[in-house]
């Protein structure tokens, strides 16, 4: 199976669970959101192919956690993407001599509503093929074992371990905290906190 992925791997874990369009509309506005007397189409498009380290080093912390989201893209493609929110009112022009864009009072609405945003990707991204779990169990038990681990280090999961590592740690046949180590998303400071939680589960499950 092929899922459509953009940017950093944090991302992978919403685009397995939510549809593309709607993960790169919702980084798109969620970083013009950043922008309180809005911004140039092409500035934004820079900032969220990472191509525009200026703001970082200005001290624009609110525009980090947007800045090379969409790295894979090229500057076409978001600002063919940026056009076509625009039509649906979720992006607007800000008056004056040099209109600029800004998010909408409506983009704002739809940032907060779990209703996926219907925007239309421009044409084909770049693929990378993602593995399904072949033990849909153990790949469950892992991620509420994962959840349990987040929730008792006050973590954001992804930091313990995003879903594309769960499933490999599932695909690997893994029994010991030694099988796990080379699966990608699991470092040795991750493997001596959480290794064993997630050996146990499996076990657990084989026994």
């Amino acid at each position: 199976m092929s899922i459509m992925a953009v940017g950093d791997e944090e991302l992978l874990d919403y685009v397995i669970e939510k549809d593309m369009e709607d993960a790169v509309s919702r980084i798109i506005l969620g970083c013009l959101k950043c922008f309180e007397r809005g911004t140039g189409r092409k500035r934004l498009s820079r900032v969220l192919r990472g191509k525009d380290p200026g703001y970082l080093i200005d001290g624009r912390e609110e525009v980090t956690p947007f800045f090379g989201r969409l790295s894979q893209l090229d500057e076409d493609q978001v600002l063919d993407f940026i056009e076509s929110l625009t039509r649906l009112g979720l992006v607007q022009s800000t008056p004056g001599d040099l209109p600029m864009i800004e998010i909408s009072e409506r983009g704002r609405k739809a940032l907060l509503m779990r209703d996926a945003i219907p925007a239309m990707i421009p044409w084909p991204l770049p693929a990378r093929t993602i593995p399904l779990p072949r033990d849909q169990g153990i790949y469950k038990q892992l991620k509420e074992v994962r959840n349990r681990i987040a929730r008792d280090h006050d973590l954001p999961p992804y930091c313990v371990a995003n879903n594309v590592t769960l499933v490999e740690i599932v695909n690997s046949g893994a029994r010991d905290i030694s099988d796990l180590e080379g699966i990608k998303g699991l470092g040795t400071m991750r493997l001596e906190r959480f290794g064993d939680r997630f050996i146990e589960a499996i076990s657990s499950l084989k026994e």
